[in-house]
C-alpha cells in the first residue's frame, strides 16, 4: 500500500475519532436553572420540564431562542422571562430566568377589576382589588385599561419605568420608592413615598423623569420630603 494511502486511512481515523471525542465531550450533562429575582409563579422543576433539552444536545446547538421561547410562553400570564442562557464549558448549562416585576395598578374601565402591569405591559391578566392587597404597586390614577395596552399612557408608564432603570434602579426597588402616578392632560404627577412630588412631562417622559431625578438627588436628604420638582 502506498504510503500516501496509509497517510490518508490515519488521518481520516484520526479526525473521526477526534469527532467522537468532542461529540461526547461537548454532549449537555447537567441543565440548571438560577433565579435573577424573587420568583414566585413558577419552580425551578418546572423551568426545567419546559427546557427540555436533548440528552444528545452538542452544547454548541443549544437554541437559546427556542428556549426563551418555550419558557416565556409555559407559564400564566408571562410572568416568567429567561435573563439569559449561559454555556458553561464543557457540558453545563444554566438558564437564568426572572419574574416580571408588577409595577402598576390600574384599572379596568366599567369595573371593579385591575390589571398589575409589568413594565413592558406583557402581563395582563385581571385581578379583583383583594388579590393585589399583598403586592407593592404604583397605584395609576386618571387612566383605566379599556381593551388594550397600545395606548398612549401605557406607552408613558413604560417609558417612565426604563428611565428609572436607565437612571440605575432596579426595576423590583420601583414599587418601594414611587407610591402613586395621576395622569392629567399633558402632564403625570408621580408622587413618592417621602411626600415629593414629580411634574413629569407626558409629551417628552424620558427627559423629564430625568430631570426630576437629578434635581432630587442633588438635595440632601432631608429636604427632598413634601419638595415638588418639575
Amino acid at each position: 500500500m502506498k504510503k500516501s494511502a496509509v497517510f490518508a486511512i490515519i488521518f481520516c481515523t484520526v479526525v473521526l475519532a477526534a469527532i467522537v471525542f468532542f461529540g461526547v465531550f461537548f454532549t449537555v450533562k447537567e441543565i440548571t436553572v438560577r433565579y435573577d429575582n424573587d420568583v414566585t409563579s413558577a419552580d425551578k422543576q418546572a423551568v426545567l420540564s419546559v427546557i427540555d433539552i436533548d440528552a444528545q444536545t452538542n452544547i454548541f446547538s443549544v437554541n437559546e431562542k427556542k428556549i426563551k421561547q418555550k419558557v416565556e410562553t409555559a407559564f400564566p400570564d408571562n410572568s416568567i422571562e429567561v435573563s439569559k442562557v449561559v454555556r458553561s464549558f464543557p457540558n453545563k448549562v444554566t438558564v437564568v430566568v426572572r419574574e416580571r416585576t408588577q409595577l402598576f395598578k390600574i384599572g379596568v374601565k366599567n369595573t371593579e377589576k385591575f390589571v398589575a402591569a409589568d413594565k413592558d405591559f406583557r402581563r395582563s391578566a385581571i385581578h379583583a382589588e383583594s388579590d393585589l392587597t399583598d403586592k407593592k404597586l404604583i397605584n395609576v390614577i386618571g387612566f383605566e385599561i379599556v381593551d388594550s395596552f397600545a395606548v398612549e399612557a401605557c406607552y408613558q408608564l413604560k417609558d417612565f419605568a426604563n428611565a428609572l432603570v436607565g437612571a440605575g434602579f432596579n426595576v423590583d426597588s420601583i414599587t418601594t420608592f414611587v407610591k402613586t402616578i395621576e395622569f392629567s392632560d399633558d402632564k403625570m404627577t408621580v408622587t413618592l413615598f417621602d411626600g415629593a412630588t414629580f411634574s413629569i412631562d407626558r409629551a417628552n417622559v424620558g427627559a423629564s423623569v430625568t430631570n426630576c431625578l437629578n434635581a432630587y438627588l442633588a438635595l440632601p436628604y432631608a429636604e427632598r420630603s413634601g419638595h415638588a420638582f418639575a
